[in-house]
Protein backbone atom coordinates (compact mmCIF):
# COMPACT_ATOMS: atom_id res chain seq x y z
CA UNK A 1 0.00 0.00 0.00
CA UNK A 2 0.90 3.75 -0.64
CA UNK A 3 0.52 6.30 1.67
CA UNK A 4 0.43 10.31 1.58
CA UNK A 5 -0.33 13.04 3.94
CA UNK A 6 -3.86 14.47 3.80
CA UNK A 7 -3.21 17.63 2.04
CA UNK A 8 -1.58 20.17 4.70
CA UNK A 9 -2.30 18.17 7.56
CA UNK A 10 -0.21 15.67 9.75
CA UNK A 11 -2.23 12.59 9.00
CA UNK A 12 -0.70 9.74 6.92
CA UNK A 13 -2.86 8.12 5.24
CA UNK A 14 -2.97 5.13 2.65
CA UNK A 15 -4.19 6.17 -0.60
CA UNK A 16 -7.29 3.87 -1.05
CA UNK A 17 -9.65 5.41 1.33
CA UNK A 18 -12.58 2.57 2.29
CA UNK A 19 -15.32 4.61 1.50
CA UNK A 20 -18.15 2.64 4.20
CA UNK A 21 -21.51 3.71 2.78
CA UNK A 22 -22.38 0.30 2.08
CA UNK A 23 -21.97 -0.50 5.56
CA UNK A 24 -25.17 -0.39 8.10
CA UNK A 25 -28.23 -2.50 9.22
CA UNK A 26 -30.76 -2.52 5.70
CA UNK A 27 -33.81 -1.94 7.50
CA UNK A 28 -32.32 1.31 9.39
CA UNK A 29 -31.93 3.60 6.52
CA UNK A 30 -32.45 5.40 3.29
CA UNK A 31 -30.74 1.27 1.19
CA UNK A 32 -31.52 -2.04 1.20
CA UNK A 33 -28.37 -2.97 -0.28
CA UNK A 34 -26.00 -2.27 2.63
CA UNK A 35 -23.91 -5.09 4.53
CA UNK A 36 -24.95 -6.73 7.75
CA UNK A 37 -22.03 -6.11 10.22
CA UNK A 38 -20.43 -9.42 9.72
CA UNK A 39 -19.88 -9.03 6.67
CA UNK A 40 -18.59 -5.08 7.08
CA UNK A 41 -15.99 -6.54 9.76
CA UNK A 42 -14.81 -9.39 6.62
CA UNK A 43 -14.02 -6.46 4.16
CA UNK A 44 -12.50 -3.64 7.57
CA UNK A 45 -10.52 -6.39 8.10
CA UNK A 46 -9.00 -7.85 4.59
CA UNK A 47 -8.46 -3.44 4.01
CA UNK A 48 -6.60 -3.26 6.98
CA UNK A 49 -4.30 -6.56 6.28
CA UNK A 50 -4.09 -5.03 2.71
CA UNK A 51 -2.68 -1.58 4.07
CA UNK A 52 -6.14 0.81 4.13
CA UNK A 53 -5.77 2.39 7.33
CA UNK A 54 -8.30 5.24 6.18
CA UNK A 55 -11.52 5.06 6.29
CA UNK A 56 -14.90 7.16 5.49
CA UNK A 57 -18.39 7.26 6.66
CA UNK A 58 -21.33 9.01 8.07
CA UNK A 59 -23.85 9.22 10.52
CA UNK A 60 -26.79 9.50 7.29
CA UNK A 61 -25.26 6.17 6.11
CA UNK A 62 -28.38 3.50 7.59
CA UNK A 63 -28.94 5.68 10.92
CA UNK A 64 -25.63 5.62 11.81
CA UNK A 65 -24.85 1.58 11.67
CA UNK A 66 -22.13 2.23 9.53
CA UNK A 67 -20.69 4.19 12.13
CA UNK A 68 -21.30 1.54 14.81
CA UNK A 69 -20.13 -1.00 12.51
CA UNK A 70 -16.73 1.10 11.48
CA UNK A 71 -15.84 1.55 15.16
CA UNK A 72 -16.48 -2.25 16.47
CA UNK A 73 -14.49 -3.56 13.75
CA UNK A 74 -11.62 -1.30 14.02
CA UNK A 75 -11.55 -1.80 17.66
CA UNK A 76 -10.99 -5.05 17.54
CA UNK A 77 -9.12 -5.14 14.40
CA UNK A 78 -6.43 -2.41 14.79
CA UNK A 79 -5.00 0.17 17.52
CA UNK A 80 -6.40 3.88 17.29
CA UNK A 81 -3.45 5.30 16.28
CA UNK A 82 -3.27 3.41 13.27
CA UNK A 83 -5.75 4.17 11.78
CA UNK A 84 -7.36 7.39 10.29
CA UNK A 85 -11.32 7.90 10.80
CA UNK A 86 -13.25 11.00 8.69
CA UNK A 87 -17.44 10.68 8.90
CA UNK A 88 -19.58 13.39 7.80
CA UNK A 89 -22.85 15.16 9.46
CA UNK A 90 -25.83 16.45 7.71
CA UNK A 91 -27.44 19.75 8.01
CA UNK A 92 -30.08 20.19 10.93
CA UNK A 93 -33.70 19.47 10.05
CA UNK A 94 -36.87 21.08 9.47
CA UNK A 95 -37.47 20.54 13.38
CA UNK A 96 -34.52 21.88 14.77
CA UNK A 97 -34.94 24.73 13.03
CA UNK A 98 -38.08 25.49 14.15
CA UNK A 99 -37.07 24.45 17.97
CA UNK A 100 -34.09 27.13 17.47
CA UNK A 101 -31.30 24.42 17.79
CA UNK A 102 -28.83 26.59 16.20
CA UNK A 103 -25.66 25.59 13.96
CA UNK A 104 -23.29 25.21 16.35
CA UNK A 105 -25.31 22.92 18.42
CA UNK A 106 -26.44 20.68 15.84
CA UNK A 107 -23.02 20.22 15.05
CA UNK A 108 -22.35 19.47 18.62
CA UNK A 109 -24.71 17.04 18.67
CA UNK A 110 -23.93 14.97 15.72
CA UNK A 111 -20.19 14.44 16.57
CA UNK A 112 -21.46 13.26 19.99
CA UNK A 113 -23.55 11.01 18.35
CA UNK A 114 -21.18 10.01 15.79
CA UNK A 115 -18.64 9.79 18.31
CA UNK A 116 -20.93 7.25 20.68
CA UNK A 117 -21.29 5.62 17.75
CA UNK A 118 -17.65 5.08 16.40
CA UNK A 119 -17.08 3.93 20.31
CA UNK A 120 -14.23 7.23 20.13
CA UNK A 121 -13.08 10.13 21.65
CA UNK A 122 -12.02 12.26 18.34
CA UNK A 123 -12.07 11.70 14.65
CA UNK A 124 -9.84 12.49 12.63
CA UNK A 125 -11.65 14.44 9.67
CA UNK A 126 -14.95 15.84 10.46
CA UNK A 127 -16.95 16.70 7.05
CA UNK A 128 -19.56 18.75 6.58
CA UNK A 129 -21.57 16.08 3.99
CA UNK A 130 -23.40 18.74 2.04
CA UNK A 131 -24.19 22.58 2.25
CA UNK A 132 -27.05 23.84 4.53
CA UNK A 133 -28.88 26.71 2.87
CA UNK A 134 -30.51 27.30 6.36
CA UNK A 135 -27.42 27.70 8.14
CA UNK A 136 -25.77 31.00 8.54
CA UNK A 137 -22.02 29.92 7.06
CA UNK A 138 -20.54 31.57 9.95
CA UNK A 139 -22.75 29.28 12.93
CA UNK A 140 -21.40 26.05 10.40
CA UNK A 141 -17.77 27.46 10.34
CA UNK A 142 -17.70 28.90 14.07
CA UNK A 143 -19.52 24.88 14.96
CA UNK A 144 -16.82 23.24 13.36
CA UNK A 145 -14.03 24.91 15.20
CA UNK A 146 -15.17 23.88 18.50
CA UNK A 147 -15.50 20.96 17.56
CA UNK A 148 -11.81 21.47 16.66
CA UNK A 149 -10.93 22.89 19.79
CA UNK A 150 -12.42 20.35 22.02
CA UNK A 151 -10.43 17.59 20.65
CA UNK A 152 -13.21 15.65 19.20
CA UNK A 153 -12.24 16.29 15.34
CA UNK A 154 -8.40 16.54 14.33
CA UNK A 155 -9.45 18.55 11.14
CA UNK A 156 -12.27 19.91 9.07
CA UNK A 157 -13.36 19.14 5.67
CA UNK A 158 -16.56 19.64 3.29
CA UNK A 159 -18.11 17.57 0.69
CA UNK A 160 -20.95 18.28 -2.12
CA UNK A 161 -21.08 21.64 -2.87
CA UNK A 162 -20.15 23.78 -5.45
CA UNK A 163 -16.36 25.04 -5.69
CA UNK A 164 -17.97 28.59 -5.65
CA UNK A 165 -18.93 28.14 -2.51
CA UNK A 166 -15.94 27.63 -0.68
Amino acid sequence: MKYTKLGNSDLTVSRICLGCMGFGDPQRGQHSWTLDEEHSREIIKRALELGVNFFDTAIAYQSGTSEQYVGRALKDFAGRSNVAIATKFLPRTAEEIADGVSGQEHIRRMMDKSLENLGMDYVDLYIYHMWDYQTPLYDIMDGLNRVVKTGKARYIGISNCFAWQL
